[in-house]
């Protein structure tokens, strides 16, 4: 093995280290899913009037840690990669799909689907 192919391989197992202790725990998908909440709740203030918002500030200051708590633990499938993670869950009827990689997120399918069924839930709750 000459001395490109091994500062190659060397590279290469750096790199998977660096992923392996990046690769993000089932916590870190909470907090994930915590920011996505909040920023659904607050694209969804744009639409309602003064009364729906306070309504819906409420309802996620008193329900929104219970329900990501309840997505986690009973609706939420993390498969470990080693230097990844695929994280599925059901989110109001909704299958989403989130690779997590080197601390971070990115949201393969659904998030956009479950962000609009929280935002029909909205003229429900009015009834």
């Amino acid at each position: 093995m000459n001395n490109t192919s091994l500062a190659i391989v060397v590279v290469l197992l750096g790199l998977c280290v660096a992923l392996a202790l990046t690769n993000p725990t089932s916590q870190d998908y909470g907090a994930f899913l915590r920011t996505q909440l909040e920023l659904a709740v607050g694209r969804m203030d744009q639409s309602l009037s003064e009364q729906e918002r306070a309504l819906v500030h409420g309802l996620y200051a008193s329900q929104g840690p219970k329900l990501i708590e309840v997505v986690l633990q009973k609706h939420t499938r993390r498969r470990n990669f080693g230097v990844f993670s695929l994280f599925e869950s059901r989110v109001l009827e909704q299958k989403v799909v989130v690779l997590g990689v080197a601390s971070g997120f990115i949201p393969l399918e659904g998030v956009d689907e479950a962000t609009a069924r929280l935002g029909q839930l909205v003229p429900a709750l009015r009834k």
